[in-house]
């Protein structure tokens, strides 16, 4: 990984100097990519940073160039940043388009036509062209591109990731996806762009004359974005597979189905029929219950019907009967919640951490990431402050005061010796202060070199996340987009948008646990006016809502949710993010680093005891069902 920030005797190519023509000609790039059968940049940056070894040091600079250029995170939908770091970490990233030298990206376009490698092609010309938005030569040539190399794989003469022989999986979709874009932002005006949407008309009406499921329900998607194939057609094929017997066991890939036949219904402004289709998306959600075995996600799914029912008319007598399904459910949420983490040693994952991640498939490397720490207790917490204070007994009795980010104080800590009130917050402070110091060896021991090695190994996706979310109790309905951002946010270090996104999630998280459990955090004044219980109020110890939270999530996890986002005399992340008062350098302190993790510990935490399921879709959203890892590797 190439940092932008370089060692002071180091120059780096592209950046600090212009590498030319003749350089990029003496590693003769097509004789060394000749036996690279894939065609994602990928595994073409494998390929050149493992020959940067073995040639020459005058061809390092090229090799340099074309690696920096083939390990960008690639968002093929992103308007405006296609091209990301690969990492962020602190005021310090790996390159990105941005950096490149003028002179560096007209030599780069020069280049490109040179190429035959078709993902390396379609990258060199990408690049040039979204710098130079007037090459719309090169554009064409990144359209044609990205189109061959689909048709290439279809056609058995290459493959993509992972050894992907087929032309409607991940790797796959991301390059129409940014075929289409292109089209897109030059107004389909060029003569390759008609190539784009016969591709991707021909993908869908094959995988649905085969009937399969989970190609057409890949492809559709851009399919209806860019209107390869008009939306009833699209709507049709949708419907006709969702309703096959192949899905009758399958609620998970009928409700995707049918969701896209109501955005197709409703993009070709037929209501009625997406309407119905919502209604029957609502009973996939009955089936997923009914298949839970477990009250937790019986519950969760249970919720997600009743909520696409209530936006639908004639459903109330439907509602009622899953609504009382649901209060008989709920009873049996407290013991399955108040032990799921105490059921998972962490020992091994947390000394070994890179290693639980490198080389394993990425739902594997997502799980340890989740699974790298667990907070201690309550009780542990105060035993480590009380035998602090007894080890440096001056600390203890000195009153302490808090700062935020501006200078100013927002916590006294009075020092032990005042009155009951007094100590305790003391005594908080303590324990807060410990942790803080705790947090600071998870995230640099575990937290962050595993989402360093995360983002080296495996393309991250919002897709694949958030099909992984779907089922997840913690998040309401509608939220999972907004987690699946935002984890894909901090695995690429990305911690300002990580942070933002997931801290106003977690109160809300909290009060629709608390729903599913059967308790209204709603409070209704003399005028009617209805406000729901903030996260002091939830976590206020003289309220309701904090020992029913305590109920249902072990008592450890709202402790720590306290002292992180609530507790003044602590790092009070809740009101630093949501009053602006964070500058830009904050975010990347353990605690807010630590805080992001956390929420995504809670969102993953109830589908681990399941994660084969979780195997199951990475195979179905991405088609690499050959590197998906065997259940029975996960349990051990």
């Amino acid at each position: 990984m190439r940092d932008e920030v370089q060692n002071k005797e180091e120059q780096t190519p592209d950046v600090d100097f212009v590498v030319s023509q003749a350089q990029l000609d003496l590693i003769d790039v097509n004789q060394a990519l000749d036996g690279i059968a894939s065609v994602e940049c990928f595994d073409v940056n494998r390929c050149l940073s493992d020959l940067e070894g073995d040639r020459p040091d005058e061809q390092s600079p090229a090799l340099k160039l074309l690696a920096g250029l083939t390990n960008y995170h690639f968002v093929p939908d992103h308007p405006t940043e296609p091209f990301k770091p690969m990492i962020v970490m602190g005021d310090r990233r790996s390159l990105v388009p941005a950096d490149l030298l003028a002179d560096q990206i007209n030599i780069i376009s020069q280049f490109a036509p040179t190429i035959e490698h078709l993902g390396l092609r379609a990258r060199l010309s990408d690049v040039s062209w979204f710098m130079h938005r007037q090459r719309l030569d090169m554009a064409e040539m990144a359209i044609t591109a990205y189109c061959d190399s689909v048709e290439a794989v279809r056609g058995g003469n290459a493959e993509f990731s992972h050894e992907s022989t087929s032309a409607w999986g991940v790797g796959e979709k991301e390059a129409l996806v940014r075929a289409a874009r292109i089209s897109l932002a030059t107004r389909w005006s060029l003569e390759p762009s008609v190539l784009v949407k016969t591709l991707l008309a021909e993908l869908v009406a094959s995988a649905h004359g085969d009937q399969r499921a989970d190609d057409f329900w890949r492809i559709a998607e851009v399919n209806l974005d860019h209107g390869a194939t008009p939306p009833a057609d699209v709507a049709s094929m949708a419907e006709d597979i969702a309703r096959d017997d192949q899905c009758n066991d399958n609620p998970k890939m009928r409700l995707r189905l049918l969701k896209l036949a109501a955005r197709a219904f409703r993009q070709d402004r037929n209501e009625d029929d997406s309407n119905q289709c919502m209604i029957d998306a609502a009973e996939c959600h009955v089936q997923k219950a009914d298949l839970a075995g477990s009250p937790m996600l019986e519950s969760a799914f249970l919720q997600d019907a009743i909520q696409v029912l209530r936006n639908y008319p004639n459903s109330r007598e439907r509602r009622e009967e899953l609504s009382a399904r649901l209060r008989a459910v709920q009873p049996g949420i407290r013991d399955e919640m108040g032990h799921f983490s105490t059921e998972i040693d962490l020992t091994e994952i947390v000394e070994h951490s890179v290693a639980s991640v490198r080389g394993h498939s990425w739902p594997v490397a997502l799980l340890s990431l989740a699974l790298c720490d667990q907070p201690p207790t309550p009780d542990e917490i105060r035993q480590t402050a009380v035998e602090h204070a007894q080890e440096f007994p001056l600390q203890d009795i000195m009153p302490m005061q808090v700062l935020d980010f501006q200078g100013r104080v927002v916590f006294r800590a009075p020092g032990m010796g005042g009155d009951g009130d007094a100590a305790e917050d003391h005594q908080k402070y303590l324990m807060a202060f410990h942790r803080g110091h705790s947090r600071q060896v998870t995230v640099a021991g575990a937290i962050n070199p595993i989402r360093r090695t995360i983002a080296s190994e495996h393309p991250i996706s919002n897709e694949i996340v958030l099909e992984i979310l779907r089922d997840s109790p913690f998040i309401p309905i509608g939220h999972e987009y907004i987690f699946a951002r935002a984890i894909c946010h901090f695995l690429g270090g990305e911690d300002i948008e990580a942070v933002s996104l997931l801290s106003p999630q977690l109160e809300n998280s909290l009060r629709h646990i608390l729903l599913s459990n059967g308790h209204d955090t709603t409070a209704t004044d003399a005028h009617g006016i209805q406000t729901e219980a903030s996260l002091p109020i939830l976590l206020n110890a003289e309220r309701p809502w904090r020992t029913l939270l305590e109920e249902i999530i072990p008592s450890r996890y709202i402790h720590e949710i306290d002292l992180l986002f609530n507790f003044a005399g602590g790092p009070s992340i809740r009101n630093q993010v949501a009053h602006g008062k964070i500058p830009a350098s904050g975010f990347w302190g353990n605690d807010f680093a630590y805080a992001a993790w956390l929420i995504i510990h809670l969102a993953i935490i109830p589908l681990a005891r399941r994660w084969g399921d979780v195997e199951e879709i990475f195979a179905r959203v991405t088609g690499l069902h050959r590197y998906a890892a065997p259940v029975d590797e996960q349990e051990e």
